[in-house]
Parts: C-alpha cells; structure tokens; sequence
C-alpha cells in the first residue's frame, strides 16, 4: 500500500478501550453524585453524549456551561482510560514503522482530546501523531466527513495516499464515501464485520497484517 498520511481513530481501533463506552453515562453520573431514576434512564435513552450533557444540565441544575461539563466528563473517561484502556496488538510497532517511512499521523476521534492524550501519555505514543482532532472540535459527527478532512489538512500529506483507519462500519462508510482509502480494524464491539471487511480498501485483524 503506498501511504504518506494516516489518520487513526481511537476506541476499537488504536486502543481496546470500546468497554469503557458499555454503561458509561449511568456511571459518570454516579461519579459526579447523581443516580439515575427509572425515569431518568427513560428520559435519557437514545441520546447522543451532547444531548444527554445538555438534558443533565437542565433536569439535574449542574451549575456548569456546557463546556466545562463536557470537560470533567472527558476526564473521567481519561482517568477510566489509564485504568482500564490498552494499546491494540502490535499497534506501536506499526507506528513506529510509519513513522521511519515519515508517514504523517493524525487522530480523528469521537471522544474529547483530553481523555485521548492521557492515554496517549501513558504509554508513551504521542510523539507520533502530528495532530488530535475531536467531533466536539470540529462540530460534525463521524456520519460527515469533517474531522477526517481537518486531520488531512493537519498533516498536509496527499488524500489519495492518505488512509483512514476506522473499526466501526458507520464511520468507514463516511471516509470511504468522502474518497478516502480505509483499513478497517477488527473490534468485537462491531457486529457488523463483515459488511465492514466488504467495504475496506484492507481489513484487518492485527497491525501486524499490513505491510506498507
């Protein structure tokens, strides 16, 4: 594969973090003091993290703007990451390997930066990434192309020889649908593997597989 630029999403697919995600709501809530009602639970189903932030804020009066609960919520999640988050196989070596071809890294991520960058720190990787993007920083979720194309322009490198590395069917289908080539990732919280084998340029199990 010619490749000049990769850009990483995190849970699934850099680090075995996906878990942490499973009931993370209710037990953040519980963090900050606050438990969940029959109701509440109810009221809460469906939303994505923005929304439910929004919703507490107003159901539970959280004397915070959006902002800074969404960052105590970023630093719990950073804080479960060091406890409980581990590099994927092999997933250093293979950095290690682009970065001494001068492949230029970037991260596209549905979780905020600084719970990324903890994780990162802890076990030394974030050397070798040029830039962290956000859905919250750029405004758009991974159903839009937006955060991909702003980790492209971070690292400057040429889209066509530039990959997305994505294990959730959702977020490949966008990058794919955008013009990227993808290595889909395999991740056991994705049940749709197959279709996502199907779709990617490359599909792997283990960083080892990829010979650039």
């Amino acid at each position: 594969m010619k490749i000049t630029g990769a850009i990483f999403d995190f849970d699934g697919t850099l680090f075995d973090s996906m878990h942490i995600w499973k009931n993370v709501k209710n037990e953040f809530f519980e963090h900050i003091g606050i438990r969940f009602t029959d109701e509440d639970k109810e009221a809460f189903k469906g939303l994505y993290l923005r929304e439910t932030l929004i919703l507490a804020m107003e159901r539970f009066n959280i004397a915070s703007s959006f902002e800074e609960l969404s960052q105590i919520f970023f630093r719990y999640i950073g804080n479960r990451y060091l406890q409980e988050a581990t590099p994927k196989n092999d997933i250093i070596e293979f950095l290690e390997k682009l970065r001494q071809n001068n492949v230029k890294m970037s991260i596209a991520t549905a979780t905020g930066e600084i719970a990324v960058q903890m994780a990162l720190e802890k076990y030394n990787m974030s050397h070798y990434f040029e830039s962290i993007y956000s859905v919250y920083t750029v405004g758009a979720s991974k159903n839009e192309p937006k955060v991909y194309r702003t980790s492209l322009e971070s690292i400057g490198t040429d889209k066509e020889t530039t990959w997305i590395f994505e294990d959730a069917l959702y977020a490949a289908k966008t990058a794919k649908a955008d013009g990227f080539h993808v290595v889909g990732i395999y991740d056991e919280s994705e049940k749709n593997t197959d279709e996502l084998r199907n779709l990617a340029d490359v599909y792997i199990h283990n960083y080892s597989e990829i010979d650039i």
